[in-house]
């Protein structure tokens, strides 16, 4: 189907597709539609260069047969550097830099946390893109998951969170038998896959693995003992420094029973079917899996 394409494309100058045709699957690297390329590389005004760059000179550049072909305009740097951690400085624990840290390989922990930096996450942080599906909901989903971690750390009265060493092994070993037997490790240079040099690797730093649906489940419901805490001493501790870790309970009271206007408050709310099943997430009598609503999306805690 590809070289169909790319032949029905090159109707002009069909001697092309031989020199054009890559090498590996499609899919090894990004693909892009390019609409309208290769009709540009047909036309009879563009002269289709076959020959690498030597050098550059003031009037344009030199190709490997000592020709020098002269330019108005050179466009170069046209993609963008996805192997670096941040160009700013951060510091995690014990002073260590990300760059640093990040020096041989990007590893990480459900591509949005890496061990010796507390309560800090990722964005599309190393392999948080995706090969297939929607990188919007995989966005949305980090996003959802790290709203739970700060809710937590307010909830808890936790002072830091940090992903444990251990787990960011356990992920990076799992990424690596994943990709192993996939078209991500085709013959091809890709800036998916790195070499811990910035080169194009045996490491795949750029890609989930796994499909979009399969990300989406996996950071569902974060796994809280994966990381290690500090917390706040209680500022009114009789016992300065002390941590009860069972503050977050509170004084014994809903939010609504000490509403200002109880009457406006159902307090048996539970009992309404909205909050039995969607809100609180409590599954229906019987199997679970059986229920419509979870054949499409199934059931977990």
């Amino acid at each position: 189907m590809f070289e169909e394409g790319m032949k029905a494309r090159l109707q002009k100058k069909p001697e092309y597709f031989d020199w054009l045709k890559p090498g590996f699957s499609p899919g090894c690297r990004r693909l892009t539609p390019g609409p309208g390329f290769l009709e540009a590389l047909s036309e009879d005004n563009v002269n289709f260069i076959r020959d690498k760059i030597t050098r550059i000179e003031p009037e344009g550049v030199v190709t490997e047969d000592g020709k020098l072909h002269e330019i108005d305009v050179l466009v170069c740097a046209t993609g963008f550097y996805a192997s670096a951690a941040p160009p700013f400085r951060t510091a995690g624990l014990d002073g260590e830099t990300l760059q640093n840290h990040w020096k041989e390989r990007a590893t990480n922990y459900l591509s949005l946390a890496t061990d010796n930096f507390p309560n800090h996450f990722f964005m599309l942080g190393p392999n948080g893109a995706i090969g297939e599906g929607s990188l919007t909901m995989m966005i949305e989903t980090t996003g959802s998951y790290i709203l739970k971690a700060v809710r937590k750390l307010q909830k808890e009265n936790i002072k830091s969170m940090v992903i444990k060493h251990e787990r960011v092994r356990d992920f990076t070993q799992y990424c690596d038998t994943y990709f192993r037997g996939t078209v991500f490790m085709d013959e091809c240079q890709s800036w998916y896959r790195k070499d811990g040099q910035g080169r194009s690797g045996p490491f795949v730093t750029g890609l989930w693995p796994g499909s979009c649906i399969h990300c989406i489940e996996a950071l569902r419901s974060p796994r809280w003992e994966d990381y290690s805490y500090t917390y706040m001493p209680e500022p009114e501790s009789a016992n300065k420094g002390v941590v009860n870790q069972m503050a977050w309970l509170g004084n014994g009271w809903g939010m609504n029973q000490l509403a200002a206007e109880p009457r406006e408050v159902d307090l048996g709310f539970y009992l309404t079917p909205m909050f039995q099943e969607r809100d609180l997430g409590v599954p229906v009598a019987g199997r679970p899996e059986e229920n419509e609503q979870y054949r499409v999306r199934p059931w977990s805690y």
